[in-house]
């Protein structure tokens, strides 16, 4: 964001952001307190990246879009509003409508 704009995060997002501060904070402390549970909070933290990547990859074959692409599509999910295109071109073609 740039200096002086008037744009504000949406409350959801800046939830999000304090919950995953705190927990990183918290699991920071953890870690310092008892150095070999940093080696098991990696590997599970590994596996649950590896995981979530396997997830978008299955989804990205069996949709033929990547995730990349639905994201703006995921609040409109949880928020029971459609989601809306701008530009009038289907989400994801990167075209704009001929005028």
């Amino acid at each position: 964001m740039a200096a002086g704009s008037s744009m504000k995060l949406p409350t959801w997002y800046r939830v999000l952001a304090v919950i995953v501060g705190v927990f990183s904070i918290g699991l920071a402390l953890v870690v310092l307190v008892e150095p070999l549970l940093a080696i098991w909070l990696l590997i599970f933290f590994l596996a649950l990246a590896l995981l979530m990547m396997g997830v978008d990859r299955l989804v990205a074959g069996v949709t033929g879009h990547a995730f990349g692409q639905m994201v703006p599509i995921v609040p409109a999910i949880l928020g029971g509003t459609p989601p809306s295109t701008s530009s009038g071109a289907p989400p994801g073609t990167g075209e704009r409508p001929k005028n």
